[in-house]
Order: C-alpha cells, then sequence, then structure tokens
C-alpha cells in the first residue's frame, strides 16, 4: 500500500509541473539512458537497426537519442494524463487527422476496433476517444498488485470508457461492446503471452504477432482503424491520426490477417519514426 501511495503522491507532483520543467526533467532521464548501461536502450538500439536497415548509422543513433527522450516523456505525461481534469485533457488534442476514416467506420455500424500501437502518447488516445465517443472500452494487461491494478483502471476510465482486462470474461465483454456498435481499444503490437499468438513478419522479420485482434474481426465483423497520439514540436500538444487497416486484416488466413496488423503497426511507425517504442521487445525470446 505504501508503494502505490508514493506512486500517487508522485505522479500528482509531476502532474503540476509546468511543461518547461517536465522536458528538462525528460531530457535528464534520456541523457542517463542513453549513457548508462541499460536494456532498454539495448533493445531499441537493436530494434531500430535491425527495422530500418536502409537508414545510415549515424541517422540510427539520432533516431535512438529522440526515441529515448520521447520515452521518458511518455512516462511523465502520463502522471499528467491520470491527474488533469479530463477537460484539459481534450485540449491537448489541437489536431485531428483522417477523421473521415473513423467515420467512414462508424458508418458500417458493425463496431470499431481502435488499433493503437506503442507510438507517441497512446494513453492519451483511450482517454480521448471514451470523452467523445460513447460506449467505448480499452484492452489492457492486469497488473499483478491488486490495489495498482484497481488504481490502474479508475485512471484509465474516468473519462468514460471501461478498462477491460484481457481475460475470458474481458473477451466476452468486448465482443458486446462491438455487436451493440461500440469501440474498442486494442494495442495490436502486445508482445502476445506463450500460445496466444503467431509468428508474423514486421518491418521484415519474424515476430510474436497477437491474434486477439483478427480473431475478434472475424467473429463480429467489425472495422478496423489505426490510431496514434503524434506529440508535436511546440512540446504540449498533440495529433490525433487515424488510418484504414490494411486490406487483408479480415482474413481467414491467419498469415495474410497477420501480416496485414503488423504492416498497419509499420505505417504508424513511419508517421514519427522516433515516437515508436522500438524498446519493446517484439522478437526476443
Amino acid at each position: 500500500m505504501r508503494k502505490i501511495n508514493y506512486l500517487i503522491w508522485l505522479g500528482k507532483l509531476t502532474a503540476i509541473l509546468p511543461t518547461t520543467v517536465r522536458l528538462l526533467l525528460a531530457r535528464l532521464l534520456a541523457a542517463l539512458l542513453m549513457r548508462l548501461p541499460n536494456r532498454r536502450r539495448d533493445r531499441a538500439a537493436a530494434n531500430i537497426s535491425r527495422c530500418l536497415p536502409a537508414i545510415d548509422q549515424q541517422r540510427q543513433q539520432q533516431i535512438l537519442q529522440e526515441h529515448l527522450l520521447h520515452r521518458t516523456r511518455s512516462l511523465l505525461e502520463s502522471a499528467m494524463l491520470w491527474h488533469k481534469p479530463a477537460a484539459e485533457l481534450l485540449k491537448l488534442v489541437t489536431t485531428i487527422e483522417g477523421e473521415q476514416v473513423l467515420q467512414t467506420a462508424q458508418a458500417r455500424g458493425r463496431g470499431v476496433i481502435v488499433a493503437v500501437p506503442h507510438f507517441g502518447q497512446w494513453e492519451l488516445v483511450g482517454l480521448y476517444l471514451s470523452a467523445v465517443l460513447n460506449n467505448t472500452a480499452m484492452l489492457y494487461k492486469p497488473l499483478a498488485d491488486p490495489q495498482a491494478d484497481a488504481r490502474l483502471r479508475y485512471y484509465r476510465e474516468r473519462t468514460g470508457g471501461n478498462a477491460v482486462p484481457a481475460s475470458a470474461t474481458g473477451i466476452k465483454y468486448l465482443l458486446k461492446i462491438l455487436q451493440s456498435g461500440g469501440y474498442v481499444g486494442i494495442l495490436p503490437d502486445q508482445r502476445p503471452k506463450s500460445g496466444q499468438g503467431r509468428i508474423a513478419q514486421f518491418f521484415g522479420h519474424p515476430a510474436q504477432t497477437m491474434t486477439l485482434l483478427t480473431r475478434i474481426v472475424r467473429k463480429t465483423n467489425c472495422s478496423v482503424v489505426f490510431a496514434g497520439c503524434e506529440r508535436l514540436t511546440n512540446g504540449h500538444s498533440f495529433k490525433l491520426k487515424f488510418m484504414p487497416a490494411p486490406f487483408g486484416i479480415d482474413a481467414d488466413d491467419d498469415a495474410v490477417a497477420l501480416s496485414a496488423l503488423n504492416e498497419g503497426v509499420e505505417q504508424c511507425a513511419h508517421w514519427n519514426l522516433a515516437q515508436y517504442q522500438w524498446s519493446y521487445n517484439r522478437f526476443g525470446g
């Protein structure tokens, strides 16, 4: 309980920091990550080299440095997102691109999966959409600590959506949401548990890929759009972007559907290479 209270206190303190102070702190943390031995930096460097071989080493190093800064900024922003009033959160999204993509998916009337890769400030996507849309749910991986998990759900549900655990009961609830024409948010590049995914090509390399999203699409015939919140250069606002899912994501053939899923994640990463979470483990054992 002490640990939870400490994290809550730290989050509230971070949330009230001015943007300039939060950026300075993020730069300091990113510089430490770049200089001190750590798995996050090493994994990100390896993934950037593996996935972007056509880019020269100097540019790869630049992407790595920018990536670490975006990651530290995202961590500090999470506290702001979880503690600031919802009305203030909505103001952070100053630009929406591809809104017609979502509108087209809505018009089918079969529910919409919003696939949100680990890009930019992905936490803001769920909070924002839950505030402006009705009947929304976001799939998440429960924390081992029940008290910490309850707190996390509280933060993620406070703009009106439901945070649904990745369990059999949770999946049934998501199906009901979609069948009633609602919206379900899923992190499509989440590494699946053993036995719950398949290997598919990601940036030209075999990667563990979830099958849950494509199985839900087949079961409900729902629409799929990809979305992400890109951090803008002014440092305190975001662009919410929507993109149609690549062709084949609803295919009965797993190889075709999962390739389309990973292609959608790749396209999101290319929106801004430094803002994709390259430190996430998609390739390792």
